[in-house]
């Protein structure tokens, strides 16, 4: 552990330095300054720092015998100089005898010595080598001299090697580290030597002292104070220093020996901390070249700025490793960009750097200065990848963080960017858009269409663009934009062709991908073609117009759909949520495989099925003059989802094709579904409903028809229902129709249903049952009634019949109908009987005693129920019309009339005379129409409109 191990070159650079020397003249008592070049007064400063004891002359060979030298660090004349003191014996005695010490200062101007780059050791050995001005005991240089001459020390700076070796070697690096990491934070250290060292030389002493500074930045030298020896007892005020003993505060450091304490500050444990890894990372020796390099003079309360110094040799890894820490600090970033420019960094680097600087740009957490320092930072530094990497960093965000507020913050960052990359929002936001890990979750696909439906006013040119492209190619992203603002009804046409539809490249539209197509169509109601329209760019097959046809005109592109669907598992709900603004109740059928999934219940939640039972409410409602078609996909996926249903059967269109168009859908899918094979009871009943005037036969005649005919009929021209249609005719052939068997599997149940109906109501059926299977409902239980009703119609198309023939004939056919007078709940006739009737009151009903022979006789024949004023009731309701009423009405004032009048003669008392022959009364045989009271009504028609149902028509009876 010599000091010749750390000596510098023997050459250097010579540095002027005043001096002073201390000491006692012969017969003198007190130590004063001798002679020199420094103010005695600031010498005598210098000088008292550097007491650290007296000496003591039998101390020859102990630890603390002389030579003591100390380093002092200082300002004077408004600048930094270095002291050196180093105290000798002087070889005379004073006044008393005692043996006197001498001490000599050096005072060196901090800029030549740093520039020179002068440790410690290398000002030592220049001292001992130095040439001091000539003087005799006898005579002493005169401190008074006006000019004295400076000393010329001949110092070189360390080799670094030699110093790097050293501290590794003899004093171990960590051991110094700490030392240097308490001197930092402010302790005082106190260095004791084990016996082996007891007798360490003075310039082994200034070297190990130099090898704990050298681990501080080179301008601490400006403010650390270190001695080869101080007393236990002294009173000083040195940092470093060689001693018995530590006294006090001061931390304990043993050579070669126990380390000091650890370091208490954050300061100081960064410090130390940061030693150890650079050592580890890039050698002791790169790291004192490192250290030796930062001159600049420091003050003790630098702690902060020395660390700074030694983060500089890794600056960026020690910026990076902050930041990813998250304890980045903006003087640390801003140093290192003044360094490393942004677009010279690692592009990883480079990208944390960026984040960290956007990051601290934000609201909260920083002042509004140190926001304003990042985002002057951020944008003069910016450069394209920093676009990149914001996109990141809003990407690596929870989704509860990606506000608005947040979002906007960054993207404006990119907005003030313009100047130096035109292109700096469109990246940014469309990175944001296309990356992260959240960007495939509900919820981020939900946030970023909430941002997007936000921001989308504002988007330049290049960044529609961008967001267009991002949108082809994420379609998960395009559907949760597309639901979220179909939802909230914002979704319009411009806004889809904004951002939906390509630029045309080189005069070409771009090819739409078949999702894309998919989405199109349910948005405009229009099946998917494959041809563009002219004058719309981009996505082909979109209309100009948001114009919604009610049925497509051409085959649906499958391929479009099967695609728009699969694209996540819950694409239907987009598709409908589309549908849905649009009108499209096509949608029902073009998504029908994964709504079938739903409403079984396969896949999708309860959520989901009340989610789709809504938006079936909403494609399809349930009011009069329903497409068929829809109304079958809609009352298909209600029974799924509800077990019951099929209402809509009831409210479709009275067109002749709904009810083909139902029967047609039905008779497709339910084999598919399994509603067969067993469910056909579940089935009929949701078909037949429960009310009897709401039966749909149209449709129920339909399923039960062979396929065969329903296909040709389908392709005939609609026929209103004046014309003759083909209920009337009877099948030839029952081919499969639904569930698993053919009509006659669901003819059954169908009937059943009807026939448990009527036996519930009593004596009721529906107008529009066909006649055939009237005629099976006869042979049920309890409904025999039913046939009464064809004697009925034959007795009403004779023209001649008498009214008791035909009453008798209405009472067999209504055994439940009644009048209630009291309760005045009156039950109609079943609707079958006054269909029946109604042919005879149009021939008769001006005829008042035809009508009222009828009545009587009801009431006569049926005294309990008195169904003859149950016929005068009907014919008040609006069934029979204004007409009928009314010509009834006159009839039977008339015949009032006549009867008052015969009455009122009847009651004269008779004549005294005999009377002569009776005279005849004039009458009229029954069938002969009345005359009518001129004036009271317009003469009936020779031929009167027919209202007999569609088929009744035909002239068949169900007799």
């Amino acid at each position: 552990m010599g000091a010749a191990e750390v000596s510098g070159p023997p050459k250097g650079r010579p540095v002027r330095a005043s001096w002073s020397l201390q000491g006692k003249a012969p017969g003198q008592v007190a130590y004063d300054v001798q002679a020199g070049n420094v103010d005695p007064r600031i010498a005598q400063k210098y000088f008292w720092d550097a007491s650290t004891e007296t000496p003591r002359p039998d101390r020859a060979h102990a630890p603390d015998a002389l030579p003591w030298v100390a380093f002092l660090g200082g300002t004077e004349a408004g600048g930094p100089v270095t002291g050196l003191v180093e105290t000798t014996w002087s070889g005379g005695r004073d006044a008393t005898g005692r043996i006197s010490y001498s001490a000599r200062l050096l005072l060196l101007d901090w800029q030549p010595t740093s520039g020179a780059g002068l440790t410690w050791t290398s000002l030592y050995n220049a001292a001992l080598d130095a040439e001091w001005p000539a003087m005799s005991a006898d005579a002493p240089h005169p401190p008074h001299l006006a000019h004295p001459p400076h000393i010329v020390l001949d110092a070189a700076p360390a080799d670094v090697a030699q110093l790097a070796r050293y501290i590794d070697q003899d004093i171990r690096f960590e051991w110094a580290a700490r030392c240097a990491a308490l001197l930092l934070e402010g302790r005082h250290v106190a260095i004791t030597l084990s016996p082996e060292h007891a007798g360490l030389n003075a310039a082994t002493r200034v070297a190990v002292l130099d090898g704990i500074c050298a681990l501080l930045p080179y301008g601490s030298r400006a403010w650390l104070s270190a001695a080869t020896w101080a007393g236990h007892g002294a009173d000083h005020e040195l940092r470093l220093t060689f001693a018995l003993r530590p006294r006090g505060n001061q931390c304990h450091a043993v050579l070669a020996g126990q380390p000091p304490q650890e370091p208490g500050s954050r300061e100081g444990r960064a410090y130390l901390a940061e030693l150890l890894r650079l050592r580890r990372k890039v050698g002791i020796e790169t790291l004192l070249t490192h250290l030796l390099s930062h001159r600049a003079p420091l003050s003790p309360l630098d702690a902060e700025q020395a660390l700074r110094h030694l983060r500089d040799l890794d600056l960026r890894s020690v910026v990076v490793a902050d930041i990813d820490r998250g304890t980045g600090r903006l003087g640390d970033v801003s140093r290192l960009l003044s360094l490393y420019p942004l677009d010279r960094l690692p592009e990883g680097e480079a990208a944390m750097v960026a984040r960290h600087l956007a990051l601290s740009t934000l609201p909260g957490g920083r002042s509004e200065t140190e926001r304003e320092q990042a985002r002057s930072l951020l944008l003069e530094h910016w450069s394209p990848r920093v676009g990149r990497a914001l996109a990141d960093e809003l990407n690596s965000w929870p989704v509860a963080s990606q506000t608005l507020q947040r979002v906007c913050a960054v993207l404006d960052l990119a907005t003030a960017a313009g100047p130096r990359d035109r292109r700096a929002h469109a990246v940014v936001l469309a990175g944001y858009l296309d990356g992260g890990a959240a960007a495939v979750t509900p919820e981020g696909l939900s946030s970023r269409s909430q941002n997007l439906h936000a921001l989308r006013q504002g988007l330049d040119e290049d960044t529609a663009a961008a967001v267009r492209d991002v949108f082809v190619r994420r379609p998960e992203l395009t559907l949760a934009w597309l639901d979220f603002n179909a939802g909230r009804n914002t979704l319009d046409d411009l806004m889809v062709r904004e951002l939906l539809h390509g630029p045309d490249t080189a005069g070409e539209p771009r090819h739409a991908p078949d999702w894309l197509r998919g989405a199109a169509a349910l948005i405009h109601h229009g099946p998917p073609a494959t041809a563009p329209l002219p004058g719309v760019p981009g996505l082909p097959g979109l209309p100009d117009l948001p114009t919604f046809s009610t049925r497509p005109t051409v085959p649906v592109d499958r391929d479009a759909l099967d695609a728009f669907a699969g694209i996540s598992t819950t694409a239907w709900r987009t598709g409908l949520r589309l549908a849905c603004h649009a009108r499209n109740p096509d949608a029902l059928s073009w998504l029908h495989p994964e709504l079938y999934e739903v409403a079984t219940g396969r896949s999708g939640t309860d959520r989901d099925r009340e989610f789709l039972l809504h938006q079936i409410d909403i494609l399809v409602p349930k009011r009069p003059g329903l497409p068929g078609a829809h109304a079958a996909w809609a009352d298909l996926l209600q029974l799924l989802l509800l077990g019951r249903g099929m209402q809509r059967s009831r409210l479709i269109a009275d067109d002749g094709e709904a009810a083909v168009e139902y029967a047609a859908v039905l008779r497709r899918e339910v084999p598919q579904l399994g509603l067969g094979s067993g469910r056909e009871a579940a089935l009929a009943s949701g078909l037949v409903g429960e009310r009897l005037d709401q039966i749909p036969y149209r449709v129920l005649w339909e399923l039960t028809r062979p396929q065969v005919e329903s296909a040709r009929t389908r392709n005939e021209p609609t026929r209103s229902q004046s014309e003759p249609t083909r209920l009337q005719a009877e099948p030839t052939r029952r081919p499969k129709s639904l569930g698993q068997g053919g009509p006659e599997t669901w003819e059954g149940p169908l009937l059943d249903r009807i026939a448990e109906l009527l036996a519930n109501a009593g004596d009721w059926i529906t107008h529009g049952m066909p006649a055939q299977w009237e005629q099976r409902l006869r042979t049920h239980p309890g409904l025999q009634w039913l046939a009464h009703t064809a004697e009925i119609r034959r007795l009403a198309a004779t023209r001649t019949t008498v009214p008791e023939t035909l009453g008798d004939a209405i009472v067999r056919a209504s055994p439940n109908s009644r009048y209630a007078r009291s309760a005045q709940q009156t039950v109609e006739y079943p609707s079958a009987v006054l269909e029946a009737i109604t042919p005879w009151l149009h021939d008769h009903m001006g005829r008042a005693d035809a009508v009222h022979r009828l009545a009587g006789h009801l009431n006569r024949i049926s005294p309990q129920r008195f169904l003859g004023d149950l016929l005068y009731y009907s014919i008040a309701q609006p069934r029979f019309g204004e007409l009928v009423r009314q010509r009834v009405l006159e009839g039977h004032e008339e015949l009032r009339d006549g009867v008052e009048q015969a009455i009122k003669l009847l009651r004269q008392k008779p004549s005294r005379r005999q009377p002569t022959a009776p005279v005849p009364t004039p009458g009229r045989p029954y069938g002969e129409p009345p005359r009518p009271v001129p004036g009271s009504y317009a003469e009936p028609e020779q031929s009167t409109p027919s209202v007999l149902p569609w088929w009744r028509r035909l002239g068949g009876d169900r007799a």
